[in-house]
């Protein structure tokens, strides 16, 4: 993996994964499709998401399809452009897209006791760096252009110091994966790595071994994490069956080791205030 100067503008990967999504039909059986994104290993998260995806499929009486993107906008524009029924956001893709007509949110997760997600910048033990201003024409592995802690956090902080990550960093790139961009920091191909404070804590709970010579030196504000958003072109009916059944997914014993693999408590509904700016961790402790 080599570091490289790049810009929000042409830095889409395609990492799509092949999968059948039948046609429409006037059928019950029409499937409801379900997007996700994959932070961490696919492999590790992709059994427990089918599981989610199945599982809202038995309330609607519906078969599920699971739909996986690596790249945050394609699971964002799945939505908006009608290719998804449902889309398990990011934080970031959440207030990117926040304002388009046609999705709707309807809960959020809560995770490891919290409510909140930030931003880390991560770098290994063993250089000299301690802050963000230390990491100039330094490099640094983002995770995609509209991920909240793996990019625009970064970026929001760069802006507020009247600079911008093109000029600020020697270069940059996103890695669509932020266990790739702490390994590139611990191999010395990056400086530094920006990441989800829940990735971290995850990471720190499933493999602490992976974290024992990095440090952070930097973190944002806390946002939301990571919402339930619907299409709007469901029924009422539909809609409300999926918002009570991500609600109550954990009184059901059935859920709760997917739920756990994803280190997901539990789902909460959807709270607009915890996605603006100047948002107080204070507000959900």
């Amino acid at each position: 993996m080599t570091g490289c100067k790049q810009n929000q503008g042409n830095d889409q990967i395609d990492f799509t994964e092949k999968e059948f999504i039948p046609p429409e039909s006037e059928s019950d059986n029409t499937p409801i499709r379900v997007a996700i994104i994959s932070v961490l290993s696919p492999t590790n998260t992709i059994n427990s998401y089918r599981k989610i995806a199945n599982y809202i499929g038995d309330k609607l009486n519906r078969p599920a399809i699971l739909i996986q993107r690596k790249s945050y906008n394609e699971i964002s524009n799945l939505i908006i452009n009608g290719g998804a029924d449902i889309a398990l956001l990011t934080t970031g893709s959440y207030i990117t897209h926040n304002e388009v007509d046609e999705i709707e949110a309807i809960a959020l997760q809560q995770r490891m006791g919290s409510l909140y997600n930030r931003g880390y910048i991560v770098v290994n033990k063993k250089s000299n760096l301690d802050d963000l201003n230390s990491l100039q024409n330094k490099s640094i592995a983002f995770t995609d252009p509209i991920s909240y802690s793996g990019y625009i956090s970064v970026k929001n902080k760069l802006l507020e110091l009247n600079d911008n990550p093109e000029h600020f960093f020697s270069n940059y790139t996103f890695t669509y994966n932020q266990k790739e961009s702490l390994e590139g920091v611990l191999d010395n191909v990056f400086d530094a790595a920006a990441i989800s404070s829940l990735t971290y804590e995850s990471i720190k709970t499933e493999n602490p071994s992976i974290l024992k010579d990095l440090k952070i030196i930097g973190e944002s504000e806390p946002m939301g994490t990571g919402p339930v958003v619907i299409s709007k072109s469901l029924s009422d009916k539909e809609k409300n069956i999926i918002k009570n059944s991500f609600i109550t997914m954990h009184e059901d014993k059935s859920m709760l080791a997917s739920l756990d693999n994803l280190f997901i408590d539990r789902y909460l509904p959807f709270d607009s205030t915890l996605y603006k700016v100047g948002f107080s961790d204070e507000m959900v402790e």
